[in-house]
């Protein structure tokens, strides 16, 4: 008994000290930046057909790409390049494949990385060796990923809606939980510290919510913290619409914070400006209160002065957010010429010139709401053949086979476009959709002779009821 009990302790010691040097090997500093060379091998079937790899930096709910690399006997390598600590992505540039993988560059943890892939499907089957921020972002993703699958179960079930709500904060707690246990079994990490500071300790206060969080850190902006913060401060204090100026003092709040940091309050700007964009082209009832809240955004802190002295927004922010504003009505979005799928190069500003009004149509064969409404309005389109308007119909297919057929099945008889080359398998990306800011669809603008924007129907019903009462 005695010579079992000094091998449980010696092993528990082992086990200890195997802990403490793994969690030792790196201890995370604040807008750290270094060296890191990425590698990787392709160790699954049919890993022939690829033949290059994207890499992507994560900042906040969006991707920019950095890089990418030929795969070369199943193996690539980016050359060594500075990197600021943060979230990064990869993607294989392969028309069938639409997943991505997410991982951590941490160069206080190492100078090189290298990752094997073991599923065509990245995130179902990858190791990236020696690195205790990826071990902990790979726990993190599957037990996310199981909260995920419950919530959707949740979401789809007869429940009354107080109690899924419920349900799914109580999930949402699980989760943040699980977060702070690996940040504190592997102590010092960068992925750790993100996912301790998911959830404010101070939740229930409007002036201490953001007190736990350093905005002088520029490696948050490189995580989903400060987007998911910044939404359920919203949730929580904007107390809206019972309070008509309530989501204006939240942006000032969350700006307040921010400004102590140049790079991380033009992240916050530039944020808050899409996601109240974005909430107002998903808004069914169409409520000027996004709009405005995107205009106050641009007036007080972008084009304006509502930082005073500390911020000076860069004239990269200011162009970005001048793209906002040129997809409000009565302003001009951006020209292109595309080759349609005929072959036939499609010039807006060309086609607005002819017509009294030019339709631009969003949509893609997979989105169930389309394909509910678009072959109905097809036929309307295509038995008006004295029509004075034109639709440019902008898809967002990932298959050209399939968005070939489903236009030819369908009769869609307009100018069909589709940028799905240039998408790299990632949806949404294509030039045209990032300059019309596209996050769903079906999306639409009206345009007249001059390009003007005139009406942004929210269906075709809408649509077509403008279109025959502005005859």
């Amino acid at each position: 008994m005695f010579k079992k009990n000094i091998f449980i302790c010696v092993a528990l010691v082992c086990s200890l000290m195997g802990f403490s040097q793994e969690s030792q090997k790196i201890k995370y500093k604040k807008n750290t930046r270094g060296a890191c060379e990425i590698e990787g091998k392709l160790e699954f079937p049919n890993k022939s057909k690829y033949s290059k790899i994207f890499l992507y930096e994560i900042k906040g709910n969006d991707e920019y790409i950095l890089d990418s690399a030929n795969i070369q006997s199943h193996e690539f390598s980016f050359k060594s390049t500075v990197f600021p600590t943060g979230v990064y992505r990869l993607s294989f540039a392969h028309p069938s494949n639409h997943e991505t993988l997410d991982f951590v560059i941490n160069p206080e943890e190492s100078a090189k990385m290298f990752i094997n892939i073991t599923h065509n499907t990245i995130k179902r089957g990858y190791n990236i060796q020696g690195s205790v921020e990826n071990k902990i972002k790979k726990l993190y993703t599957t037990k996310e990923q199981s909260i995920e699958q419950k919530v959707k179960l949740i979401r789809k079930s007869q429940k009354p809606r107080d109690q899924k709500i419920a349900e799914m904060r109580t999930l949402q707690d699980e989760l943040f939980d699980y977060g702070v246990s690996l940040n504190n079994q592997y102590p010092g990490t960068f992925f750790g510290m993100i996912l301790s500071h998911m959830q404010s300790k101070n939740i229930n206060s409007s002036h201490l919510y953001f007190n736990d969080i350093d905005f002088t850190d520029e490696s948050i902006v490189r995580s989903s913290l400060l987007p998911n913060r910044i939404q359920v401060y919203f949730q929580t204090h904007a107390n809206w619409p019972n309070n008509q100026y309530g989501f204006h003092d939240a942006i000032d709040y969350v700006m307040e914070n921010a400004k102590v940091n140049d790079y991380v309050a033009e992240f916050c700007m530039y944020n808050m400006l899409d996601g109240f964009y974005n909430t107002g082209q998903a808004d069914k009832k169409g409520a000027a209160i996004w709009m405005e809240l995107c205009n106050y955004i641009m007036d007080e802190y972008i084009f304006g002065e509502g930082c005073g002295d500390d911020v000076e927004p860069s004239q990269l922010l200011k162009e970005r957010a001048s793209q906002f504003k040129n997809l409000q009505l009565g302003n001009i979005p951006p020209n292109f010429s595309v080759s349609d799928i005929n072959g036939n190069t499609v010039n807006l500003k060309n086609i607005c010139k002819k017509h009294k009004f030019t339709v631009l149509m969003f949509w893609a064969s997979h989105c169930t709401h389309c394909m509910t409404e678009l072959p109905g309005f097809a036929s309307w389109y295509n038995k008006n053949s004295n029509r004075d308007f034109e639709i440019i119909a902008v898809s967002l297919d990932r298959s050209e086979n399939k968005w070939r057929q489903t236009v030819k099945d369908n009769n869609f008889n307009w100018r069909n476009l589709c940028q799905f080359k240039d998408n790299v398998g990632l949806v949404y990306k294509s030039p045209i959709c990032l300059d019309y800011k596209i996050k769903k669809t079906p999306t639409m603008f009206v345009l007249n002779k001059s390009m003007q924007i005139v009406a942004k129907p929210k269906s075709t019903h809408q649509l077509r009821s403008f279109l025959l009462s502005n005859k």
